[in-house]
């Protein structure tokens, strides 16, 4: 995966999912989703630019299948998670 050299928020969200899913079930997890959604750099998905969204659902449909979780349950989870990380991280003013 490559990411788009852009300027862009959009690459939060990959380190916010990686705080929910370490949150949820620690390293162990978010190194299977990892390879589960074939990314072999983790410094390339955590990096803060604009991410293609198939990188993003890779991410997400991995989640799913390593966590044993319906799509609609991860998206809610991440949902109140986005909330909780923003609030703590002193970012209230995105909501």
């Amino acid at each position: 995966f490559r990411s788009v050299r852009t300027p862009g928020m959009d690459g939060h969200i990959h380190v916010i999912w990686k705080d929910m899913v370490l949150t949820m079930d620690g390293p162990e997890a978010w190194a299977q989703i990892l390879l589960e959604a074939g990314i072999s750099d983790e410094a390339e998905v955590l990096d803060t630019v604009r991410q293609r969204d198939d990188l993003t659902f890779a991410l997400f449909e991995g989640t799913c299948k390593v966590l044993a979780m319906p799509m609609d349950d991860a998206l809610r989870a991440f949902g109140r998670h986005f909330v909780s990380f923003t609030l703590r991280s002193g970012n209230g003013a995105f909501l």
